[in-house]
C-alpha cells in the first residue's frame, strides 16, 4: 500500500486514473476487442483508398508514383546525387555491412552482431529464447522472464538494416540488396499477423517500422523486385500499422508519456503527409502534427534539456523531428515557431555538451542503443550525423565542417545541403536550471554536474554527479544503462547511485526504487551558485535532500586545467556513525595507486592525477569488473557491459564531513591549508567556510 500512495504521489491523480482504467479494460478482454486480428485483404485496402482505385491493383507500382507525395528523394534520381561523397573506405564498409545482412547477420543495437540461420522474428538471438507466435499482443508480457529483454526481439523488427540495404544499392546498383528487402518483409508478414505476436506490443516500435518501410518503398519503387503484389502487401500493412497507432495512441500519450509519444506522432503524421491517399490520412497528418507540436513543447524544457534525462533519448527525438520537418518542408507544410526555437535550444544543449574531438556525449541517462535512422558510418556514439542534419533542417546552416557525418544530411536533404555554411557557433559553460544540467568549459577538458528537482518521471538516482572529459577521453563517465531486464543486481548498479560520480550514504540509493522504470521519493536538490569569473575562473555550487535529515553539498571548480571537487555532508546524524562512499568510475585506459592518497589515470593520450587531499580518515578500494559486490563495470552500448575501474573512498562519521578531490595534470598546482581552509589553485586564493552554512565559499582572490 506503501509504494502505491507514493507511485500516486509522485505520478499523479491523471497517470494513475488512466493506467487503473487500462488495466481494467485489459483485464475485461476490451482491448483485445478493440485490436482484433483481421486477415488483411486486397478488398478492405479499396475500401480505405479514397481515390480512383480502378487499376490500383493491377499497377500499384505507378499509383503509388502517381499519388504519393515528395519524399526526401525517389528511386529514379537515388543514383544521380552523392557520386563523389562516397568514398574507397567508406563505401567498402556500408556494402560489408549489407553484405552481412543479405547473409542474416543483422547489426544489433549499433554493435553486436545477430547471425541467423533461419531468420526468427520472435526469438531473442543471443539467449535462442523466443516470444509467444500465437498471442495476442496484449496478452505478452514485456518484462517476463520466459523470454528475456523485449528489445532483443524488437530489434530485428525495427527494419532499421534498411537502411544499410539502401545506402550499399546507391553505391553498387546491386539488386541483391533490393531482393533481400522484399524477402525480408515478406517473411515479417508471414510470422506476423496483424494483432499476434509480441511485435504489436509497441506503437513506438510499429513507428520506426513505418519508416523503415517507406525509406525501402522509395528507394526499390522501380526496380523489378518491387513488383505489383509486393507493394499492394507493403502498403496494406503500413496502412494496418498507422491505424494500429492511431487507435492506441492514448497509451503513450497518457501512460508513457516520453519519446514513445512523439515517436508515433511522427509515424501517423509520415504517412499522413507521403501517402496522402488513405481514407485516414488527412487525420493522421493532423492528429501526428498536433502532438508533435504539444508534445515537443512539454517534452523538451525551455532550456533545451530534456524531461527524460537521457542524451541518447534527446538524440532520437531529435531524429524524430528531423524527419518529420524536412517531410514538411517538401509538402508544403510547417510547424510553430515556438517549436521551431525549443528544437533549435534542444540540438545546442547536445551541440554544447559533446566532446568536440570525437562527437561524442556523456554516456548519461537511459541508453537503449536506439539510432532509428542511420544514415552514416561514425560510431554510434558520434552524434554529429544526427545533430548536423537536425540543424540543417532548422537553420539551413551545419553545425561542423564537411566529414563522414554529412551523409545523414545528404540523404535527408539533398546534395545541395553539403555547400549550405557552417554555422559560427562555440561551446560555452552553461546553465541549464529547468533540466538541472551545469556545463563547465575549458582548455580542452568540459564538465556536466547534474543538479535538478525532478518534476517528471527520473530514471537514474544520480544526483550531483560529475561528468568530465578532456580532448577525446571520458575521464569520469557514466556508467550507462547496459539491459532494462536484467538481474535485480545489475539493475540497482547501473540505474542507481553506487554506480555514479557521487557520494552515496549507507549503502542506499538517493531515491526508493519501486519497479524497473520508476523511483519514489523523487531526488529534490537547490543550485546555490554557478559563476564564471573574469579570468576564466568557474565555481559551480549545488546540494541535494536524497538522504534527509542529512545534506550532501558539492562544489566545482575548474581553473586553467585543474578540477577541484568539494563535497560536503551535513545535517542531523542522532549520533550514530553514518557510512559513506565517495564514487569515481573511471573511462580511460588504466588507473593505479601511486602514493597513500593519490591515483595516476592513464588515457590514450595523456595522463591525470587524482588527488585526496582533505577527508577524514577513509579506506579506499579500487575495483574492476567486480561481481562481489558490483563495481567497476560500464556499457555504453546496450546489451554488453565492460570493465572499468571505480574507485571507492569509504568512511564511518558521526559529524559533518568534506572530502576535497582533485583532478589535475599536475596537482602542485592546487594546495590546501586545513588550518586557514585555505584552497590555493594557481595564483588564485579560495577561502572555505564551515560546512553547512550557506556556501562553503567565503571568497575567491589573487594569492601574493
Amino acid at each position: 500500500m506503501y509504494k502505491k500512495v507514493k507511485i500516486l504521489t509522485n505520478m499523479g491523480f491523471r497517470w494513475s486514473g488512466f493506467r487503473l482504467k487500462y488495466e481494467l479494460e485489459k483485464k475485461l478482454g476490451l482491448i483485445e476487442k478493440k485490436f482484433k486480428p483481421i486477415e488483411p485483404s486486397n478488398k478492405d485496402l479499396i475500401a480505405n483508398i479514397e481515390l480512383d482505385i480502378t487499376n490500383i491493383l493491377d499497377n500499384c507500382k505507378q499509383y503509388i508514383e502517381s499519388n504519393s507525395n515528395k519524399f526526401f528523394f525517389n528511386s529514379g534520381s537515388l543514383f544521380s546525387w552523392g557520386k563523389d561523397f562516397f568514398n574507397k573506405e567508406t563505401s567498402k564498409e556500408i556494402v560489408n555491412i549489407a553484405n552481412n545482412i543479405c547473409n542474416n547477420k543483422f547489426p544489433y543495437f549499433n554493435k553486436s552482431i545477430a547471425e541467423f540461420q533461419t531468420i526468427g522474428w520472435n526469438v531473442n538471438p543471443f539467449s535462442g529464447k523466443k516470444a509467444p507466435l500465437d498471442k495476442h499482443w496484449i496478452k505478452i508480457s514485456d518484462l517476463g522472464a520466459d523470454f528475456g529483454d523485449i528489445k532483443f526481439i524488437w530489434e530485428l523488427s525495427r527494419f532499421s538494416f534498411v537502411y544499410s540495404l539502401v545506402r550499399a544499392y546507391r553505391i553498387t546498383s546491386n539488386e541483391k540488396y533490393v531482393v533481400k528487402f522484399w524477402a525480408l518483409f515478406e517473411s515479417w508478414v508471414e510470422n506476423n499477423p496483424l494483432e499476434i505476436g509480441v511485435n504489436y506490443k509497441c506503437g513506438q516500435e510499429m513507428s520506426f517500422r513505418i519508416m523503415a518501410w517507406i525509406f525501402g518503398l522509395y528507394s526499390f519503387l522501380d526496380h523489378k523486385e518491387s513488383t505489383n503484389q509486393r507493394i499492394t502487401t507493403l502498403v496494406k500493412f503500413i496502412y494496418y500499422h498507422t491505424n494500429h497507432v492511431d487507435k492506441h495512441f492514448e497509451f503513450a500519450l497518457k501512460s508513457v508519456k516520453n519519446n514513445h509519444a512523439i515517436s508515433e506522432a511522427a509515424g501517423m503524421y509520415t504517412v499522413g503527409t507521403v501517402l496522402p491517399f488513405f481514407n485516414k490520412s488527412k487525420k493522421w497528418r493532423e492528429k501526428g502534427k498536433k502532438y508533435l507540436e504539444k508534445e515537443g513543447l512539454r517534452q523538451i524544457y525551455e532550456d533545451g534539456s530534456y524531461l527524460q534525462h537521457s542524451m541518447n533519448y534527446q538524440r532520437l527525438v531529435i531524429q524524430n523531428y528531423t524527419w518529420v520537418l524536412q517531410l514538411a518542408k517538401l509538402n508544403g507544410d510547417s510547424f510553430s515557431e515556438e517549436l521551431i526555437t525549443r528544437l533549435k535550444k534542444c540540438v545546442k544543449f547536445l551541440y554544447n555538451n559533446q566532446d568536440k574531438k570525437n562527437g561524442y556525449l556523456p554516456n548519461y541517462g537511459m541508453n537503449d542503443g536506439a539510432l532509428i535512422h542511420p544514415l552514416s558510418s561514425n560510431d554510434y556514439l558520434d552524434y554529429r550525423p544526427q545533430l548536423n542534419a537536425a540543424w540543417h533542417v532548422l537553420t539551413r546552416r551545419r553545425l561542423y565542417q564537411s566529414g563522414l557525418h554529412d551523409e545523414n544530411l545528404l540523404w535527408i536533404c539533398g546534395e545541395e545541403a553539403l555547400n549550405s555554411p557552417v554555422e559560427d557557433c562555440y561551446r560555452k559553460s552553461q546553465d541549464y536550471p529547468v533540466g538541472g544540467y551545469y556545463t563547465i568549459q575549458g582548455e580542452g577538458s568540459f564538465g556536466l554536474v547534474r543538479c535538478g528537482t525532478y518534476k517528471d518521471r527520473p530514471n537514474q538516482a544520480d544526483m550531483l554527479h560529475l561528468d568530465l572529459w578532456s580532448n577525446g577521453e571520458n575521464i569520469l563517465t557514466d556508467a550507462g544503462t547496459f539491459s532494462y531486464n536484467t538481474d535485480e543486481e545489475w539493475l540497482k548498479y547501473f540505474n542507481g547511485t553506487s554506480s555514479h560520480n557521487t557520494i552515496m550514504i549507507n549503502n542506499k540509493d538517493q531515491m526508493e526504487k519501486a519497479s524497473r522504470f520508476m523511483w519514489l521519493n523523487w531526488t529534490k536538490s537547490k543550485l546555490i551558485s554557478f559563476n564564471q569569473y573574469e579570468d576564466g575562473m568557474m565555481i559551480f555550487e549545488g546540494e541535494h535532500y536524497g538522504y534527509k535529515p542529512l545534506t550532501h553539498r558539492r562544489g566545482v571548480i575548474h581553473y586553467e586545467g585543474q578540477w577541484v571537487i568539494i563535497d560536503d555532508v551535513f545535517g542531523d546524524f542522532s549520533h550514530e556513525k553514518q557510512s559513506f562512499s565517495l564514487s569515481w568510475l573511471f573511462g580511460v585506459r588504466e588507473v593505479a595507486k601511486v602514493e597513500a592518497n593519490e591515483w595516476v589515470l592513464e588515457t590514450n593520450t595523456e595522463k591525470w592525477n587524482l588527488s585526496i587531499i582533505e577527508s577524514p580518515s577513509y579506506k579506499d578500494k579500487l575495483y574492476k569488473g567486480s561481481i562481489e559486490p558490483t563495481k567497476g563495470w560500464r556499457s555504453l552500448y546496450y546489451g554488453e557491459k565492460e570493465p572499468v575501474s571505480q574507485l571507492n573512498i569509504n568512511m564511518k562519521e558521526n559529524k559533518k564531513i568534506r572530502i576535497i578531490t582533485v583532478l589535475s595534470k599536475d596537482n602542485d598546482l592546487v594546495k590546501y591549508d586545513s588550518k586557514s581552509k585555505s584552497l590555493k589553485v594557481h595564483n588564485k586564493s579560495i577561502v572555505l567556510r564551515e560546512i553547512g552554512l550557506d556556501s562553503m565559499f567565503r571568497g575567491v582572490e589573487n594569492s601574493l
